[in-house]
């Protein structure tokens, strides 16, 4: 039985090795291999074969198709790591990114911790870790390849360099150069954007920031990224001036004014944080609620809030989609959560520590029973609708799964049955509680789940009826198909720029979720199919 201390300062439990093991548990679940899954993943190893294949660095390709739609510097941390250990392998290289993936998100986990350790609050860096991986927007963020992930680490460093500029103005300078790098690698500019009028904004807010270790930080970091970042695009402009003209125009396409309704993106982007910054928003105004007065005394916070209001801001009024303009969000309201937590009132702790128990716990019983019921065959309606959504899967009996799932969840009832539980220990528990269902989730269905997932038997089963030596054609320009084909099968799909009938190919692989968009007295018809989830179906055909 839970019980809720009313001593103010009751013995801490959250103990730091507490914090060492669920920080591990839950970046190592980032690194389970499994096939690559959309929206980028067969695109980020496919264009990473292509630098380690063709040694095209400048250039990113996709079957021999310069791909401009993810900033190129973020192709080059893998493909520089992978060519250093001469992997080739297409799954070592999906393995391998995964990999230093996790490197990239033990990281951000490990900048945060020291940029909460300095704010104004007790023991902060365990809280400002234990707030991150418990909220969902991390999650969706960590768990998936993306840019995303590395312009977090971009913000910390940005952050990091901007919280010691008085203690180390030279090597703080450097690390805003490396934090204004990575957030460069975002799809378009707007980060990079609000990164830069931030420390132009600062000096005019506060005298704080005006001193020479302040001016010394920003002159080196926004030198370097500039002489960089000007470099590699006078680079690109003579090696390939299309695509230098195709880049830089979505570069800096920051608004998108098509089908622009400011209402409805003022209220999808409330209704995304309401869910994406959570338990991190419900702090957050617990904690302008008691330092009102003088929550601008920290002046990271104080950088942080000003982040925050950019990025909400530029959600509402770019016309852009909303999670991909509002992700970065996650990191000011974790640190500005994390102030308060000791104050928080007991019913408000109560109130959270129950909730998280009961949706983590529920959770939880769902994935075990799933996994359950595959053990026994029982209900066979249930078995048979898995089944249906992943043919090619087999289930198979592996201890080292059970046990890890078995290791987890004895943790989770551990932490869960503590006694005089606070503020900070209900961030543990919440923070345990994501990490409970993320793992065992990942031990017991990770499987299943990636079956469903896959396209590799798509591919493989293609393969019987495609000419590999002459041309194959597809519909489209940067496709998933192109992607997909060239990474598991070395075939190179050349796109169909206006129409596919129009293609010098006699063959192509299609992918469409309307038949009728197939020209059949052009085309046959001879081998197709589908993922039970996707809408598309993928055929390959023959010209007639």
């Amino acid at each position: 039985m839970l019980t809720y201390s009313q001593n103010v300062n009751p013995k801490r439990k959250d103990r730091p090795w507490l914090l060492v093991v669920l920080s591990l548990i839950w970046v190592l679940g980032t690194a389970f291999f499994h096939s690559p899954w959309e929206p980028y993943e067969p695109f980020v190893v496919a264009v990473v074969k292509g630098i380690l294949s063709d040694h095209s660095w400048l250039v990113p390709y996709v079957s021999h198709v310069p791909y401009l739609h993810i900033q190129p510097f973020y192709f080059w941390i893998y493909s520089a790591i992978l060519k250093l250990f001469n992997v080739n392998n297409i799954y070592s290289i999906a393995n391998s990114i995964r990999l230093i993936n996790t490197l990239v998100i033990l990281s951000v986990i490990i900048l945060s911790a020291r940029i909460g350790s300095n704010l104004a609050a007790y023991k902060n860096g365990r809280t400002v870790v234990l707030l991150l991986i418990s909220g969902i927007g991390f999650i969706n963020n960590a768990y998936q390849l993306s840019p995303n992930i590395l312009v977090l680490l971009g913000f910390c460093f940005y952050l990091y360099a901007l919280q010691f500029h008085r203690k180390l103005p030279g090597i703080s300078g450097w690390l805003l150069f490396v934090g204004l790098m990575l957030i460069s690698i975002s799809f378009t500019c707007e980060f990079i954007a609000i990164a830069f009028f931030i420390l132009l904004l600062l000096p005019l807010l506060d005298k704080h920031w005006q001193n020479r270790h302040y001016l010394t930080t920003a002159v080196i970091g926004v030198t370097l990224f500039g002489v960089i970042f000007y470099l590699y695009s006078y680079q690109l402009q003579q090696v390939n001036s299309d695509f230098f003209w195709q880049w830089k125009q979505r570069y800096i396409a920051i608004y998108d004014f098509r089908h622009y309704n400011i209402l409805h993106q003022f209220i999808q982007t409330l209704s995304l944080l309401s869910w994406y910054v959570v338990p991190s928003w419900l702090l957050v105004i617990w904690t302008i609620y008691k330092r009102r007065l003088n929550i601008f005394k920290d002046k990271i916070i104080q950088v942080n809030i000003l982040l925050a209001s950019l990025f909400f801001l530029f959600a509402v009024f770019s016309g852009k989609d909303v999670e991909n303009t509002i992700f970065p969000i996650i990191l000011p309201f974790t640190f500005i959560a994390s102030l308060e937590i000791d104050s928080i009132r007991i019913t408000i702790v109560s109130l959270l520590n129950w909730f998280s128990i009961f949706i983590f716990g529920v959770l939880g019983l769902i994935i075990w029973g799933g996994y359950f019921a595959f053990d026994f065959n029982v209900p066979q309606q249930l078995v048979n609708k898995l089944l249906e959504l992943s043919p090619n899967f087999t289930y198979n009996f592996n201890i080292w799964q059970l046990s890890l799932a078995i290791l987890i969840t004895l943790i989770w009832l551990f932490m869960i049955t503590r006694r005089h539980i606070r503020g900070r220990e209900v961030v543990t528990n919440w923070a345990s509680g994501t990490t409970f269902v993320l793992v065992l989730f990942m031990a017991l269905w990770l499987p299943w789940f990636d079956a469903v997932l896959t396209f590799k038997p798509i591919v493989e089963g293609s393969l019987n009826y495609i000419n590999n030596k002459s041309c194959v054609a597809t519909n489209g320009y940067d496709t998933t198909q192109s992607a997909l084909w060239y990474y598991y099968a070395n075939v190179n799909l050349l796109p169909s720029f206006i129409n596919l009938n129009d293609s010098l190919c006699n063959q192509a692989v299609v992918a469409t979720d309307n038949i009728s968009s197939i020209d059949q007295h052009v085309w046959n018809i001879v081998w197709q199919a589908k993922r039970p989830i996707d809408k598309k179906t993928y055929f390959v055909l023959k010209h007639k």
